[in-house]
């Protein structure tokens, strides 16, 4: 089997979080691969500006796509690294309290927060005036902060562990990540830094409606995921096996009905007592049954 057909298969039988980093790992090998080309051979490469998202409203309102094409661009190979792995390390957690399609709707709407906090700190403050017709950004950092803080409303005493460091509640983590983007609204990445907050204010909203009065906000995107899911351009496969541990729909539907029943309760528990009351065990079933949806 080739690399590009692995590829096919892994991106179409993966969850939404690994489709994610694929989306992103792909547009950043085109885009890359593009400019390359362009400046070997001395073309123009300002038609990257078209994806960015520019900080001038009055641009803006002509290239209106730079608001979803932004946070799924990269250009530097520093910059994607890290930011899919932090967007696989958060959203894993992530997936643990939320289900596969909740973290595709706050990774677009801790793309928007993101964009909105962003255009409102360049066109509103005086200090940022002059830098407004030049200024542009991109990357995922938005919509990995809304993942990250979401995580963080929902289950501030989660432990995770750092190297060097140690065990740190994902609150503490949180609060660093908040501090540093304050700290840097004025150095040479205030936009990236202002953008990581309105992220960040998404995601904190989002799990709070949801904990608090079971307002999921993501729901008109699940929905979208939901239409489109429907369509499928080639037929699945039928498969003949003779194997001892086949499985008829409604022994596979009666197991997926169980499987969800045993989540739904752990969730319950969480809600009722908070993550920290969960034994060992009930924690690895949870991580379990979650990277099966």
């Amino acid at each position: 089997m080739s690399i590009a057909s692995e590829l096919k298969i892994s991106f179409k039988e993966g969850g939404y979080l690994t489709r994610l980093i694929y989306i992103n790992a792909a547009v950043f090998l085109a885009v890359k691969i593009s400019l390359i080309v362009c400046t070997l051979f001395n073309v123009p490469t300002s038609w990257i500006r078209f994806i960015e998202m520019p900080a001038s409203l009055s641009v803006l309102i002509y290239r209106p796509w730079t608001i979803i094409s932004y946070m799924f661009l990269h250009t530097e190979f520093l910059h994607i690294i890290f930011n899919l792995l932090a967007l696989y390390w958060f959203g894993k957690i992530f997936l643990m309290f939320f289900n596969q399609k909740q973290i595709v709707g706050v990774y677009i709407l801790g793309g928007l927060g993101g964009a909105v906090i962003y255009l409102m700190g360049y066109n509103l403050l005086p200090y940022f005036a002059e830098s407004v017709p030049n200024a542009y950004i991109l990357g995922a950092s938005a919509s990995v902060m809304a993942i990250l803080f979401a995580t963080v409303v929902y289950s501030p005493n989660y432990e995770i562990r750092l190297a060097l460091i140690g065990n740190v509640k994902l609150k503490y983590l949180g609060l660093a990540f908040l501090i540093i983007d304050i700290l840097g609204i004025t150095a040479t990445n205030a936009g990236g830094s202002m953008a990581h907050l309105g992220g960040a204010a998404i995601g904190w909203l989002y799990a709070l409606l949801l904990k608090k009065h079971n307002i999921d906000i993501s729901f008109q995107i699940t929905q979208i995921i939901n239409f489109f899911s429907t369509f499928s351009f080639t037929k699945p496969k039928m498969k003949v096996s003779t194997n001892s541990n086949y499985k008829t729909d409604e022994q596979w539907n009666m197991e997926r009905k169980s499987k969800n029943s045993r989540i739904d309760e752990i969730l319950d528990k969480i809600k009722k007592s908070g993550y920290e009351q969960l034994t060992e065990d009930e924690k690895k079933e949870l991580f379990d049954l979650s990277n099966k949806k």
